[in-house]
């Protein structure tokens, strides 16, 4: 009985395998493969508040960052960084009881082609990347609630990088399909 169940389940696995395969199914690979390829150099200004930690995560992952944009074959352009904060919602007495952090930056990947340098096409749009975060404020904590609102800008800060970092890959994994 148990020789008959393990042919079966041996047929239905080489039976979904086929299928599979005739369906063009094919692994991308990991992140590890893509990355151990790619040579990044973040094109952004110095002041750039998500920067430091964009190039951190792309460390982390295995990526090869480089200060030289002669060294990369993938340019990553932050402009146009934007935080802003506004008010939400207001109480009955007229005093602010919550408030909407908001980070956002423009977004250009640029990868080289057959050996040549990357650079940016003319007429590549630039992909907006943001993060959203509402947190109540009360005024009877003003301290605390300022520390509240520079972690979740820390957080913010790491989200944004995480999100370019995974838009990266992504773009990356499908030019080399």
């Amino acid at each position: 009985m148990t020789s008959k169940s393990s042919f079966i389940s041996v047929c239905v696995l080489a039976t979904a395998l086929c299928f599979l395969s005739a369906c063009g199914f094919k692994l991308r690979g990991t992140e590890q493969q893509i990355a151990s390829n790619a040579t990044v150099f973040v094109d952004s200004s110095r002041e750039s508040t998500i920067r430091e930690e964009l190039r951190k995560l792309l460390s982390d992952r295995s990526f090869e960052v480089v200060d030289s944009r002669d060294e990369a074959n993938v340019l990553l352009r932050l402009a146009g960084e934007n935080q802003s904060q506004r008010i939400v919602s207001v109480q009955s007495t007229g005093r602010v009881s919550e408030y909407e952090l908001a980070h956002s930056v423009n977004l250009q990947i640029a990868q080289s082609r057959g050996g040549a340098r990357p650079n940016y096409a003319e007429d590549q749009q630039t992909n907006r990347v943001e993060v959203i975060r509402e947190y109540t404020y009360d005024q009877t904590g003003v301290l605390g609630k300022e520390d509240e609102a520079d972690i979740l800008r820390e957080e913010m800060r790491r989200e944004l990088a995480l999100q370019i970092v995974l838009r990266t890959v992504a773009t990356i994994a499908s030019s080399a399909q």
